[in-house]
């Protein structure tokens, strides 16, 4: 594969990757669960979202090694990269409106879910060599 063929695919893959876990976050942020917040939600509530952010991250991930060849994770890291740069964001300009650990467990959910994807697209029988 050339290069720049490449490179092409691995910027449409995280883009769309990207865009999909968007969607599929507030999908399930917004829709699936009502609006999910630290200070009203229960406890149960709150772990139901979790196991749903990490499903959407799982998603994502899988449709973006679809993308690309299967040995291929930049988009992955680079999609990583953006969550924790969101997450240093919030951090530094403190716009925490909620609990720093639930914040903090529901991206680390979200990367979690984000490399498992791509994990499982590489034992996917009909992932792309």
């Amino acid at each position: 594969m050339k290069s720049r063929m490449r490179l092409f695919l691995i910027i449409l893959a995280t883009v769309l990757g990207g865009f999909s876990l968007v969607l599929y976050t507030t999908l399930s942020e917004e829709i699936i669960l009502k609006g999910i917040t630290y200070c009203t939600s229960s406890l149960s509530k709150l772990a139901y979202g979790s196991f749903t952010f990490f499903i959407s991250a799982f998603l994502a991930g899988f449709l973006a090694s679809l993308v690309v060849v299967r040995d291929n994770s930049w988009p992955h890291f680079l999609i990583s990269a953006a969550i924790v740069g969101k997450m240093l964001f919030l951090l530094f300009f403190g716009y925490w409106a909620i609990s720093f650990w639930s914040v903090t467990g529901l991206h680390i959910s979200l990367i979690a879910g984000l490399w498992a994807g791509f994990f499982g697209a590489a034992k996917f029988p009909l992932a792309p060599m």
